[in-house]
């Protein structure tokens, strides 16, 4: 997230004409992208790109929405997620450990740049928050929670530092789209710990989305980027798991907002269930969502 809709959203939202958008996907392949297949998926979350143009937008929001973090600190974190997304890779968990080590003894050597500690409290986190599915399917009880603690601990130290560096306004300010993925995160240490069965019943879920300020951060990032149709299908999601028929009513109106197609309730955006079908939103949909 975000995803090709949303990206290509993004980039016109700069003000860009089609003209110019299509001018400057010229200049990283010549021949570009055709004008039809560009405003097709503009209108459409469920189109599928070929390669090409996934590529060719990809390089192109990068080149304008760069990441707000060090390029050390984002190779480092590149590094992390090849590495536990390879299957293969049979001292995994005794790397990460040592990662661990590293991070620690890096973000100790104080002060360090606000936006690098940012990033590596971040990876941090996710060294403990990517176990938390694994350890509740062996049933450590006590080892999830401390992982649960450590990532919790770790990721509002980043979004801390973040919000200490957007005060300052030091080399501009980081996106609110940035920090909810951070917010995001938290919220994941909550439900991951519980079998997913379990967690419209599971009190610490539930306080969780009750007193923190996810969902009002969430209809803040839709305030400026309304098109991030995710953001509101997660917060219609967490609505219907709360059983808040206002919170449901009311990402449903950001969800249709940023995309009429999310009307219908068997629309299937591209690589989603269709709302109707999806047990998450059961709840909600018994509300009479689009009625």
């Amino acid at each position: 997230m975000p995803n090709l809709f949303c990206k290509i959203h993004r980039l016109k939202a700069q003000g860009w004409t089609w003209d110019v958008f299509l001018s400057e996907l010229e200049t990283i392949y010549a021949g570009g992208i055709d004008e039809k297949t560009l405003k097709s998926h503009y209108r459409q979350p469920h189109k599928r790109a070929t390669t090409h143009t996934q590529q060719l937008i990809e390089t192109l929001h990068k080149q304008c929405f760069p990441s707000p973090f060090p390029a050390d600190a984002e190779a480092l974190m590149r590094i992390y997620n090849n590495l536990v997304g390879c299957q293969k890779h049979s001292t995994k968990e005794v790397d990460v450990a040592d990662l661990r080590v590293f991070l620690n003894a890096e973000l100790e050597r104080q002060p360090l740049p606000l936006m690098r500690s940012a990033r590596l409290y971040w990876l941090l986190a996710n060294t403990y928050f990517d176990c938390l599915g694994e350890l509740r399917h062996r049933g450590r009880r006590g080892a999830l929670l401390e992982f649960q603690r450590q990532a919790v601990q770790h990721y509002q130290q980043s979004i801390a530092l973040i919000e200490q560096h957007n005060q300052l306004n030091l080399e501009g300010r980081v996106s609110e789209f940035v920090l909810y993925k951070v917010r995001q995160n938290i919220l994941a240490c909550y439900l991951n710990a519980v079998e997913p069965e379990r967690r419209e019943y599971d009190q610490q879920v539930l306080t969780y989305l009750a007193h923190s300020d996810f969902l009002a951060q969430s209809q803040k990032v839709l305030e400026q980027e309304p098109y991030l149709w995710v953001v509101a299908r997660n917060g219609l999601r967490f609505g219907s798991l709360m059983k808040n028929d206002g919170v449901c009513k009311q990402f449903f109106d950001l969800l249709v907002k940023s995309s009429g197609h999310f009307e219908n309730l068997t629309y299937r955006p591209l690589g989603y269930p269709a709302i109707g079908e999806s047990k998450e939103f059961d709840w909600a949909c018994k509300q009479g969502l689009n009625t």
